[in-house]
Formats: C-alpha cells, sequence, structure tokens
C-alpha cells in the first residue's frame, strides 16, 4: 500500500458508521470522566480495555486512541474554573485561566483554551503524518546524555516562572528538586527523606501536591472573603466565547511555537505528559511582548500558550511509539497494548504493513481534537456561570473534588494528607508572595534528570558531556543562562561606566 492510498484508507476507516460511533463513545467518555481530577485518561483506557477483545480493528482504536487523544481539551475545565487541575498536563492551565475567571473573564478562557487545544491537535498531528520518515534518524541519535541536557533546559526555566522574583524562583526550585527525591532511589534501592513512612516510599504524587499548591490556597480564600470565584460581573458569555476564539486565531503564531514546543517534548519517551505545558508557558513569558507585567494575571496568551502545547504533544508522542515501539507516555503505554490485543504491533510492521492505521491514528487526532473542542464551546455558558455560584455551596464541591482527584490517583490516603500538607504550604506561600510553579518544574523534572544522569554516567562516565550533541546542547544552555548578565554587561561598557 503506497502513502497515499494508506492516507484515504485510514480516513475510510474512521468514517465507517460504526467506527465513527465508538469514536464520539470515546469523546464523551474522554470529556467527562476524564475531566474529573485524578480520573486520567489511564484509567479510562484501562477500563475500556477488555472491551477491544470483543471490537473490530478500528472500532477499537477508535475507542482507546480517542480517549487518550482528547483528554488534554477536557482538563482545562477545572483548572480555569477553579484552580484543580484536571490532569497533570493541565496545571500550568491554572496560572492565567483561573485569574481571568477570578475577572469575569472564564468564558474566554475556556473557548481561548478549548480553540487552541483543537488548532495544537490539527497541528500536531500534521507534523506527526510529515515527519515520521524524516525523525527515525534524529531520534535514534539521542541517548539519556542528551535527554539530561534537554532537562537541564527545562529547569533552567525556573527563572522565567518566577517572574520578578527569581531570587525566591530559584530557592523553590531547589525546594522542588529535594522534594522529588522523597522515596526510594532509582538505582541504589535507599529510601530517601521517607522517615521510615510507607506511605512517602513511593515518592510524592504530582496530582495531590499540586491540587495542594493551587486548589486549597484558593479555597481558603474563599472562604476568608465570603464570596464568588469571580467577584466582577460576568462579560458577555457569547461575546466572550467569541473573543476567545478571536485571540487564539490572532495569536497564530504563539500557537504554532507553543505547538512546536509541545510536539518535541512529546517526543520524549516519559517526559511529555508531565512538562510540555510548563515548557510552552515559560517560552511563552520569556519571549511575548509584555508578557513579564500581565503573565499570571490573567494573561489569555498564557492560556493560547499551554493548551496548544499539551494537546500537540500527542502527535509529538506518538513518534516514538509508531516508530520505535518505544510508547511516549505511560498513556501511550496501555494504547500500545489496545494496538498489540488487535493484532498491530507498533514499530516497522505499523509502517509498512499497517501505514492504514498510522494514518488512522493522525485523522483521529485531527478529527477527535475538532469534535471536542466543538462540543466543550457549545457548553462554555453553564460551565463559565459557575464562577458565579456563592462559596457556601462551591466550596463543598470543590472540597470534594479535590479529595477526590487527590485519593483516586493512588488510591491510597496518605495522598490526601499530602494535598493537605502542600495546601497549608501553598497558602503560605500565596500570602508571602513566594512562587509555586517552581516547585512543581523541579518534582516533576528531578526524577527524569536524576535517572538520565545516573545511566549516563554508567555508561561514559563523566566523558558523556564530551559527546557531539550533548556539548553543544551543554554550551547552548550556558549562553542562554548567561545572556542576560551578558547583556548588561555589554551596555555597561558602552555607556562607558567603570564594571
Amino acid at each position: 500500500m503506497n502513502t497515499w492510498d494508506a492516507v484515504w484508507a485510514g480516513l475510510i476507516h474512521i468514517l465507517e458508521p460504526t467506527a465513527f460511533l465508538y469514536m464520539m463513545l470515546g469523546i464523551v467518555i474522554s470529556s467527562t470522566l476524564v475531566a474529573l481530577p485524578g480520573i486520567g485518561s489511564k484509567t479510562a483506557i484501562a477500563l475500556l480495555l477488555p472491551l477491544a477483545f470483543t471490537l473490530d480493528k478500528f472500532e477499537a482504536i477508535c475507542l482507546i486512541v480517542s480517549v487518550w487523544a482528547v483528554s488534554n481539551t477536557a482538563n482545562s475545565i477545572t483548572s480555569i474554573l477553579f484552580a484543580v487541575p484536571g490532569g497533570s498536563g493541565s496545571q500550568a492551565t491554572i496560572l492565567d485561566g483561573y485569574p481571568m475567571a477570578r475577572n469575569g473573564e472564564a468564558s474566554r478562557a475556556l473557548s481561548a483554551a478549548f480553540t487552541s487545544s483543537a488548532l495544537g491537535g490539527i497541528f500536531g498531528a500534521i507534523v506527526l503524518a510529515i515527519s515520521l520518515p524524516v525523525l527515525k534518524p534524529l531520534v535514534i541519535l539521542l541517548g539519556p546524555p542528551e535527554f539530561f541536557v534537554l532537562i537541564l533546559f527545562g529547569i533552567a526555566m525556573v527563572s522565567t516562572l518566577s517572574g520578578k522574583n527569581k531570587a525566591k524562583g530559584l530557592v523553590i526550585g531547589i525546594l522542588g528538586l529535594l522534594v522529588s527525591s522523597v522515596g526510594i532511589h532509582l538505582v541504589s534501592g535507599i529510601p530517601r527523606f521517607t522517615f521510615g513512612n510507607l506511605t512517602l516510599m513511593d515518592g510524592l504524587n504530582l496530582i495531590p501536591v499540586t491540587i495542594g499548591l493551587f486548589a486549597i490556597p484558593e479555597l481558603i480564600s474563599l472562604v476568608a472573603s465570603g464570596s464568588s470565584i469571580s467577584k466582577m460581573e460576568l462579560n458577555n458569555l457569547d461575546s466572550g466565547r467569541r473573543q476567545g476564539m478571536r485571540d487564539s486565531l490572532t495569536h497564530w503564531w504563539l500557537v504554532i511555537r507553543s505547538s512546536l514546543v509541545g510536539v518535541w517534548v512529546g517526543m520524549i519517551p516519559g517526559l511529555g505528559s508531565s512538562v510540555a505545558d510548563w515548557f510552552a508557558y515559560g517560552h511563552a513569558r520569556a519571549t511575548e511582548k509584555g508578557a513579564e507585567e500581565t503573565f499570571g494575571k490573567g494573561d489569555v496568551r498564557g492560556v493560547i500558550a499551554v493548551d496548544s502545547a499539551t494537546n500537540a504533544k500527542e502527535g509529538g508522542s506518538l513518534i516514538p511509539t509508531l516508530a520505535f515501539g518505544i510508547p511516549g507516555s505511560s498513556t501511550l503505554a496501555l494504547v500500545f497494548g489496545g494496538l498489540l490485543i488487535v493484532g498491530v504491533k507498533p514499530g516497522k510492521e505499523i509502517l509498512t504493513t499497517h501505514l492504514d492505521v498510522t494514518f488512522s491514528f493522525i485523522w483521529l487526532l485531527i478529527i477527535a481534537s475538532v469534535i471536542t473542542s466543538l462540543l466543550c464551546i457549545i457548553f462554555i455558558k453553564p460551565l463559565a456561570k459557575a464562577t458565579q455560584v456563592r462559596p457556601t455551596l462551591l466550596v463543598p464541591v470543590i472540597c470534594a473534588v479535590s479529595l477526590v482527584g487527590a485519593f483516586a490517583n493512588s488510591n491510597n490516603f496518605g495522598d490526601i494528607i499530602v494535598m493537605a500538607t502542600f495546601g497549608v504550604f501553598g497558602y503560605w506561600l500565596r500570602l508571602h508572595g513566594w512562587p509555586r510553579p517552581p516547585l512543581l518544574l523541579g518534582l516533576v523534572l528531578g526524577p527524569e534528570a536524576e535517572r538520565h544522569l545516573w545511566t549516563s554516567y554508567q555508561l561514559y562516565e563523566w566523558e558523556f558531556v564530551l559527546r557531539p550533541i550533548t556539548g553543544s546542547l551543554l554550551i547552548l544552555l550556558i549562553l542562554i543562562l548567561g545572556w542576560p548578565t551578558l547583556k548588561a554587561l555589554f551596555a555597561k561598557l558602552q555607556q562607558g561606566e567603570q564594571v
């Protein structure tokens, strides 16, 4: 089967009535169940996998892949409305989405998020389609040393996420790296910072920590203020919906750049699901005009950057999954299992014998992203009105959702204690003007950085820094970190001042 035949065959398979119906079922499941904090696409797919045994190949693919492909779109709902992340990929949406909701712009924020998500999904699918033959040799060149340096780029973003409090951000980022080391050491098996507590042996889960840092302080603030989330009157919901869509289209260059960030991060197995949103947010904050003053206070560009990247990363994560049989994320490992159930093996086989299956993935990413975003945009009005509900009704609901999210992540009561602990700490940080995002970034990237560093040392000792790609990336990182200092130095020299 040649490429063009495979392109149209993949589309025809998806548009068959029964397969299309299963895709719509997957979208509904993903948009409802997955939107609840802690109940992610992994849980939904795990529950649906037994059903794959009874379905036709493309029916099973449509059901399972659609649940995975659109989960990030629904995750933004609770992040924007209540500062409760729907999943690990929607944490950075809180930073500007929730302030917009508080300013009476929930409709605009949700519309921008859904539109950007659709555009990002389409972009990621297109990149996947044109890049598989080109990127195969590139991905093979990247080993643990290169992955380690790429993660260092992410850690270096701590200063970007700290706004004007760069020193405080650095302290909180280091604290996040320390927090990430809690649990059993990956190599030696020695417990670290567990204090004999079995709950801490597996480390600190991301969802309860995120809910504690962001949602609990807002709950305390709502109780203390006695007012609804939005103290301002809601703007016209229809115009807000239209404005959000216009925002995404107006900032098309930001959408493309953020989507590229998402695709690139998604290509790195095990990394993209938790950090693509932070990478994109940091990139937007560092490059957009006036971002230092407005980001974190309700700038729609922050929402656009994050949601473009989180959906685009799915196309990127499919590259190692389909090309090499290496799941790009833990959720894709379940999708991988679903493919094996229906007799399709990722790797060389799916790019040759089953090329139509590869393009069915691409079409699913595009069609499911568009349909989900349209459905979510239709329901923006009732969603936005939730920000006007009085706290006596809203606080118990958000509290219950937070508790379920923290517990459902691992069915461990200890996670509720973790959430409460970080809730108190997060409120203290908020009260005293300390940035909270750097702690999450350190928590997410710490284990990955440590794992790749250990592997690199075991393979090459410290000579791994002399590898051509690794060395080039390190030099680039040093230049990026040192550029503000060099820029200030050059400015002083030009003014003839004594340095």
